[in-house]
């Protein structure tokens, strides 16, 4: 019989599991950025900014950051994580009337 292998799927699976428990610790011993951001806001801290204290963008503007945005990645002026963040960013900036 052949060596029980685990599948591509179950490595991903595992690795996701191991990713999030990583975070939920890091988050319990106050280390974790969502708490930090969170902490500092609470705190009155000035330095840290967050979605609030973004100038607010109409649509067209947040459409043509991301025209802008895909350019750039397209070009390779920025890797996936950044793409990845910065999209979501925009995308929650984005009002539905």
């Amino acid at each position: 019989m052949a060596t029980g292998r685990s599948s591509f799927a179950k490595r991903q699976r595992d690795m996701h599991k191991k990713a999030r428990a990583e975070a939920k610790r890091q988050k319990r011993l106050g280390r974790g950025e969502l708490y930090e951001l969170e902490h500092a806001h609470r705190n009155g801290d000035e330095q840290v900014e967050t979605e609030a204290d973004a100038p607010k963008l109409s649509n067209d503007e947040i459409v043509a950051q991301l025209e802008e945005l895909h350019r750039q990645y397209g070009s390779d002026e920025m890797d996936l994580e950044e793409f990845d963040e910065r999209r979501a960013a925009l995308m929650a900036q984005i009002s539905v009337d």
